[in-house]
């Protein structure tokens, strides 16, 4: 995944992004937006540490998928369509400020199979589904919104 310093090009991503998802139709439907970043996002690689803690991969490799990426101030979200499965999709929440990140292996359908949290440069802890549903549903909530949103809002 690419480094999140704060530049004008993830303002452009963002923008683009809500863009190109809401004038997919991709609106309240994950497995919509699914598919518009499938088609349409850039690619990208899951870290080799991150694909294994998540159970997506056996070996310590980086994982492609197809990303979208929205910045909201110091808190970055991506949401992450393996390449080889599209039915694996990991969504990250990265508080840039605490240096902290929640990430969540999901299937295409919204199904909550595992969680974990990390401080940068810490090993990451995995987290019961219990405790991660939370702010999981949050996560979930906020990429369903950008599809309702209007072409051309931010």
């Amino acid at each position: 995944m690419s480094d999140f310093t704060g530049n004008r090009g993830w303002l452009i991503v963002a923008a683009a992004m809500t863009v190109m998802l809401s004038a997919q139709g991709a609106a309240g439907s994950l497995a919509g937006l699914v598919d518009a970043v499938v088609r349409n996002g850039p690619a990208s690689r899951l870290p080799a540490h991150l694909s294994v803690v998540l159970g997506i991969s056996r070996v310590e490799q980086e994982t492609a998928v197809k990303q979208a990426v929205i910045r909201d101030g110091q808190t970055v979200h991506t949401f992450n369509v393996c390449a080889a499965k599209h039915d694996d999709v990991v969504l990250m929440h990265v508080d840039e400020q605490s240096r902290s990140t929640r990430a969540y292996l999901a299937s295409a359908a919204g199904v909550l199979r595992k969680a974990v949290s990390y401080q940068a440069g810490a090993p990451a802890i995995e987290r019961s589904l219990a405790e991660a549903r939370g702010d999981f549903a949050k996560e979930i909530k906020f990429w369903t919104d950008v599809g309702h949103r209007p072409t051309g809002s931010k």
